[in-house]
């Protein structure tokens, strides 16, 4: 099973691009004035690789044989308390933990290539960390040199990450049944695939981007099983490779952009081509598809908003040549503001039984 967790971080006023001077209760930011995850949406911990975009960033530690057995298919839902309330932040998804002394080696090389030793004078610019230290700069510069290292202790593809422009506060007790989610930065709780899909509910409609759709996809196609003990990474290789291969030998990630190929990046029906407006949703549903189901592009079908809600619910379906069906549900008053019916652009044959399937298991005749 892909490994979803909700890891707690410390909170930050300033969109997690620099330290925002926000006084901790506990932990090392309660210590030090900052926490090193204060830099996760900073545009500085963007690595590229053979014109491939990676993101680093940071938590406190998660067990490293949940970490190796899942590299490449963990997803971290990264939670802030603050002010009586528990919001999500950030989302990466398809990531490699790297806390292990094993990958040290590669975490000083990250910590050299993006120059993060620079990030000290971002946090020494902060009032309230100076004040904690008292001025003494040499003090400061001791332990960040220490600790510098510990920044970059998680990396995912760039299009698997995705910080919120704006903080979703999380009802806990109608996600997980209790009362808090996890508050401490060393903890750490692992969700199944219905909270998951709780929490990815929870944001609301207007802030569901392109990113959103494309987590959602990786979510539903992620492997039910972990790695084989033979791909599992043991810090020497690079772990940009490690993630490249794993990747494209479980094709995570796949199925939304195997739609955006076979549909020319635009909708199905209407040609509509933007990218924020089109949903790939399975024709067959995710959870009764096998494996090669899930996986599979001709499983799927790209549509503009309103229509993947009216596909999805089964007011509308398609027949083997593309034309569009209704359901007796949909009034003429109703087809007439959608501007339905209309056909499908093309109708691959390869269709052709996933929407068999639809007319006969989702279609609201």
């Amino acid at each position: 099973m892909a490994l979803f967790i909700q890891k707690p971080i410390f909170w930050n006023t300033n969109q997690y691009r620099s330290p925002s001077g926000v006084v901790a209760t506990s932990g090392y930011p309660r210590e030090n004035g900052y926490g090193h995850e204060e830099w996760n949406n900073s545009p500085r911990m963007l690595l590229t690789r053979d014109q491939r975009a990676f993101r680093v960033f940071h938590t406190e530690r998660v067990r490293q044989d949940l970490l190796t057995e899942n590299a490449g298919q963990t997803f971290v839902f990264m939670t802030a308390s603050h002010d009586g309330v528990q919001q999500l932040v950030g989302i990466a998804g398809n990531a490699v933990g790297m806390p292990a002394d094993e990958y040290k080696k590669q975490r000083n090389a990250i910590v050299k290539e993006l120059a993060l030793n620079d990030l000290w004078e971002q946090a020494w610019a902060v009032p309230e960390i100076r004040d904690l230290w008292q001025d003494d700069k040499r003090a400061f510069l001791t332990l960040w040199r220490k600790d510098l290292a510990w920044i970059p202790n998680w990396i995912c593809p760039d299009e698997f990450f995705w910080w919120l422009d704006k903080p979703v506060t999380l009802d806990a007790r109608a996600i997980t049944g209790k009362s808090r989610l996890a508050t401490m930065f060393l903890g750490s709780s692992q969700w199944d695939l219905q909270t998951v899909a709780r929490v990815l509910d929870a944001i609301p409609a207007g802030q569901r981007n392109e990113k959103w759709h494309r987590l959602y996809d990786a979510v539903q196609c992620a492997p039910a099983e972990p790695l084989p003990i033979d791909e599992q990474p043991d810090g020497g290789e690079p772990v940009t490779s490690v993630l490249t291969t794993i990747n494209a030998r479980r094709g995570q990630g796949r199925f939304r952009e195997d739609l955006m190929q076979i549909w020319k990046g635009a909708c199905a029906v209407t040609n509509l081509d933007c990218r924020e407006l089109l949903i790939a949703s399975h024709i067959k549903p995710w959870q009764n598809s096998n494996g090669y189901e899930k996986l599979n592009g001709y499983n799927g079908i790209l549509l503009c908003a309103n229509l993947d809600r009216l596909f999805d619910t089964g007011l509308i379906s398609f027949a083997d040549d593309g034309a569009m069906i209704l359901s007796r549900h949909l009034t003429d008053k109703h087809r007439a503001e959608l501007g339905i019916p209309r056909p499908l652009r093309k109708a691959p044959e390869q269709l052709a039984p996933f929407l068999q399937y639809h007319r006969a298991e989702r279609f609201q005749r």
